[in-house]
Order: structure tokens, then C-alpha cells, then sequence
């Protein structure tokens, strides 16, 4: 599927008002307001079949495994070596004199699936990009998995726009997006955000380690609201980048859209311009210029969800 993109941000903006300018977010549809604690804000909710493809368990645990390199003291020479004397997996190392009780407490996180632990344990000894961390998202099961987008005023310090998440349901993703109608509702916004966090929750983001959690636990703590955002994380920027480095232009989400699934979008609102139209939005009251945003965003999180598939289909495993 290819779109193009024909007109300027300016010709687009300029197109959208005088499109919507009889029209109100209750004209748009899959939206409705909606009442949270701290008030109310505006809330979309759509559906995208999609087929998220994970690897099977039995897979996972087995690449765990044989890595030896994950208990602490052993390197690649190391391993090479011990794997030369009869110890290829972590379950040969159980019965090491040095290694055998690191081994054994690892495979018993991997036994109960103790993914939080396990999470760490890989931290301590590989980057957040190695493999085995996206190896995790298949253990941690779909509908884990909180595929998290937001747009904002600015990179930091300043409000929300928009906050979006797509989940797994059985045929497909369940996209909630959370709209500021007025800055006023930042608070609400970011309640609706929370109510869908649960402990075993993984959010699975593009350069959101970085930007996008930092900035909603700025923004919480701005409000004093409590931070309930736990620390698992799938940054799906650095496994593209680990992946497709060296065969795509850049590792930008676009140019991962055009060049892995065929798709260009068409009359999309650049990162660099949203919040210029959304302050249109504010100025005017006309809803023009919100309806690429939406659609940005919401394209943003079908998208992590077909990149994570790929690298489970494609990755080195």
C-alpha cells in the first residue's frame, strides 16, 4: 500500500480549515468525552487487524539458555572455552564449580517466567538493544504490551496534545487516544493514560526510553500526580537500528513504514509541525488542523506493532 504526500504543511493546514470549518470533534468518528478523575477530556478509540507474531516460548528459553555469557565473569573467550570443555548451555554450568550458582538462579527466573528479573539480569550484561531484550516481548506475551505514542507542544517542559496506545485483542490492536481539547485537561489525560498500566505492562515505544515516559513522568510530577510507570520498556528505535542500519537510508519510523510495509502517508502532519497546528486548533477552534494529528499518532502505534512482528519474523534468533 503507497501513499503520497502532495501538499505543504502550510497548503495542508490551510486545506483543513476550510474543510472542517462547519464542524466539531462530535463530527469525527470512534470520539467521545469522557469523565475521569480530574475532569473531563476527549477520548477516540479504533480497531486495526493485525497479526502480531511473537516467537514460541520453547524458542525463547532455549537462545537464554545457551547463552553463557549472561552469568557474570564470562566472556566471549571465556565461553568459547568453557564450551569447549562440555559446558554448552547454563544448564551444563549447573554443575560448575565457579558458575554453578549463578546458573541455577537464572534458570529458575526463566522456569517462572519472572520476567522483570530476567529483564534486569540481561541489563547488566548486554545493551538495551541486544537481542535477548526483544526476545523478552515474546515471553511477556501480547497482550502485555502497550504500544505507546505521544505528541506535544515541544520536547520538554511544556503540555501534552495527545497521548495514544494500541493493545492486543484476538483479532488485532484496540487503539485509545487521549486528546487535550484544552490544555486544562492535561491531567485527565494522563489519568486515562494510567488507568491502562498494570505491573506486568511492557511498553513498547520508538525512542520512548528517551522521550516519550521521561516526558509523562515530567508532566506527573508537574501535577503531583503519583508515578505508577513501571520500568519495563521495549525501545523499538535501537533493535531497527541494530536490524536495518545498513540497508535504509535512516531508521526514522517513515522511512521504516516505506521501506518495510509500503507506505507512505498521505497529507500527514511532520513531527515538527504539530504543535503549530495544534495551537491553530486552539486559536481558531477549528478542528482542521487536530485531524492529522490524530491520524499521526495513531499510525505511530499500528506502526510499532508491524515493526515488532517483522523483527520476530526477521531477527537473527
Amino acid at each position: 500500500m503507497t501513499y503520497k504526500n502532495e501538499l505543504t504543511p502550510q497548503n495542508l493546514k490551510e486545506k483543513l480549515l476550510e474543510d472542517y470549518k462547519d464542524k466539531s470533534l462530535e463530527d469525527l468518528e470512534n470520539g467521545e468525552e469522557i469523565n475521569t478523575t480530574y475532569g473531563p477530556c476527549y477520548h477516540f478509540t479504533t480497531r486495526e487487524k493485525l497479526k502480531i507474531k511473537t516467537l514460541p516460548k520453547n524458542r525463547v528459553n532455549q537462545c537464554l539458555i545457551d547463552d553463557l555469557k549472561l552469568i557474570k565473569g564470562i566472556g566471549e573467550s571465556k565461553e568459547r572455552k568453557l564450551k569447549e570443555d562440555g559446558y554448552r548451555s547454563l544448564k551444563d554450568l549447573t554443575e560448575h564449580p565457579v558458575y554453578s550458582q549463578d546458573a541455577c538462579d537464572f534458570l529458575k527466573h526463566v522456569e517462572t517466567e519472572n520476567i522483570s528479573i530476567i529483564s534486569d539480569w540481561i541489563s547488566s550484561r548486554y545493551s538495551p538493544s541486544h537481542r535477548h531484550n526483544l526476545l523478552l516481548s515474546s515471553l511477556s506475551g501480547t497482550e502485555n504490551m502497550l504500544f505507546m505514542d505521544i505528541e506535544t507542544l515541544g520536547l520538554k517542559e511544556v503540555p501534552l496534545i495527545l497521548i495514544g496506545i494500541a493493545e492486543a485483542i484476538k483479532d488485532g490492536l484496540i487503539i485509545n487516544q487521549y486528546l487535550l481539547r484544552d490544555l486544562k485537561e492535561e491531567r485527565a489525560v494522563l489519568d486515562s493514560f494510567m488507568s491502562h498500566q498494570n505491573t506486568d505492562n511492557v511498553y513498547v515505544t520508538f525512542n520512548g526510553r528517551s522521550f516519550d515516559v521521561p516526558f509523562i513522568r515530567s508532566r506527573m510530577h508537574y501535577y503531583g500526580m503519583k508515578n505508577r510507570i513501571n520500568s519495563q520498556h521495549l525501545d523499538l528505535l535501537h533493535f531497527s537500528r541494530r536490524q536495518w542500519k545498513n540497508q535504509l537510508p535512516n531508521c526514522r519510523l517513515q522511512t521504516l513504514e516505506k521501506h518495510l510495509f509500503g507506505v507512505e502517508r498521505c497529507d500527514d502532519v511532520p513531527s515538527s509541525q504539530v504543535p503549530e497546528f495544534y495551537l491553530t486548533y486552539r486559536k481558531t477552534g477549528n478542528i482542521g488542523p487536530l485531524v492529522p494529528i490524530i491520524e499521526h499518532n495513531r499510525e505511530d502505534v499500528v506502526t510499532l506493532a508491524r515493526i515488532l512482528s517483522l523483527l520476530h519474523n526477521t531477527g537473527d534468533f
